[in-house]
């Protein structure tokens, strides 16, 4: 023994290894092809992870383009475009504006909206005709 190594170190050198049998090298080699069908296996898991999160952020898109489009297209058309009143024997301007926006609207601008909607200058309202009653955007 050499100073400075134990009985233990001296013993690994003299070891011989002794090649592996034919059974272990067997052995070995299904090991080695379990890690990598393990490996192939844990990336497919990942691919399909990732695929699924690509659906799910897709779905989500979806949804919400949907929701938005949904709740745009609930509201009324003519609220925004006007809508169509038929002139009725008695009616002015006046009623047709408080009977159709309510108490609470400007009166004086409905009344002048629904003249400038209707190129309508000092000229009455005759029953039967058909006025577009813009919508007023509060």
């Amino acid at each position: 023994m050499s100073a400075g190594t134990s009985s233990r170190d001296d013993w690994r050198c003299l070891h011989v290894v002794a090649p592996p049998s034919p059974a272990a090298a067997r052995q070995a080699r299904a090991a080695q092809r379990r890690s990598r069908a393990g490996r192939r296996q844990l990336r497919r898991r990942r691919l399909a992870g990732l695929l699924r999160f690509a659906v799910f952020l897709l779905l989500i898109f979806v949804a919400v383009w949907a929701g938005v489009r949904v709740a745009h297209a609930g509201t009324d058309a003519s609220v925004y475009t006007g809508h169509r009143y038929v002139v009725r024997s008695g009616d002015t301007l006046w009623t047709v504006a408080a009977q159709e926006y309510g108490a609470d609207a400007d009166l004086r601008r409905a009344v002048h909206e629904i003249e400038q909607a209707n190129g309508m200058g000092d000229a009455g309202l005759q029953p039967g005709a058909q006025l577009t009653l813009p919508y007023l955007g509060e």
